[in-house]
């Protein structure tokens, strides 16, 4: 029977997973449709968690009919996202200072694995490394950063995972991607990584997992306390 490969690397997703910010997205997009005169609930856009913008936009303009082109849309959700963030600057979600100790204790590298672009990623990641006490630009703590406009297909599609798998030297299978959403979790299973999921706390468990990986927790903070059971 083959042997599982020694794990060398632990691979990040952002948005969800590390800081809760899906509900900011979520709330600026609701701002968003309702300066557009086509206000829509929470409930409707939470479909859209772990996706690019690329997929909420196309709703917004092919099944909403809002009269505006894809860029000004981003750029206007944008806006709305970075005014929230720096306004509140959220602490990240439980976990994220433990795995991160991990890294260190296990001798194992770190990278990101985003579908936001780098201008979106680098001032949610400061927030959160400044949270957990990191000093320093947030970059310098990572050996592999994979942002969305560093591929050309995203999540659920394989291609961050294995950018940052060919970044890191090592295989695939050497690494564990933590992920929280369906996308997510897609994309690092068709990677051929070993996923451990956190499952977004606004979708069904379910649905999120896809029955793609065993190693399923309620946190960070949880998949921490069961390091060897994905480690090993």
């Amino acid at each position: 029977m083959k042997q599982p490969r020694k794990i060398r690397a632990f691979l990040f997703d952002m948005d969800g997973l590390l800081l809760d910010t899906e509900d900011i997205h979520i709330r600026a997009y609701m701002e968003l449709t309702r300066q557009l005169g086509v206000p829509q609930s929470f409930e409707s856009l939470k479909r859209f968690i772990g996706h690019s913008h690329q997929v909420t936009v196309k709703f917004l303009i092919d099944e909403l009919g809002v009269k505006h082109t894809f860029e000004e849309l981003v750029l206007r959700e944008q806006d709305l996202y970075f005014e929230i963030l720096h306004s509140e600057k959220p602490a990240p979600l439980p976990g994220v200072r433990e795995m991160f100790d991990a890294c260190e204790r296990l001798q194992v590298k770190r990278a990101l694995v985003s579908s936001s672009v780098e201008h979106q990623v680098s001032p949610t990641m400061q927030i959160v490394l400044d949270h957990i006490s990191r000093q320093g630009v947030w970059k310098q703590h990572f050996n592999a950063i994979c942002t969305g406009d560093r591929v050309k297909r995203l999540k659920p599609a394989p291609d961050p995972y294995l950018l940052a798998a060919k970044e890191l030297e090592l295989d695939p299978g050497e690494c564990v991607a933590f992920e929280d959403s369906p996308a997510g979790i897609a994309a690092a299973h068709a990677a051929g990584c070993r996923v451990v999921a956190i499952p977004n706390m606004y979708l069904r468990r379910d649905e999120v997992v896809q029955g793609r990986t065993p190693h399923v927790f309620a946190s960070l903070l949880e998949a921490h306390a069961n390091l060897a059971t994905f480690v090993n």
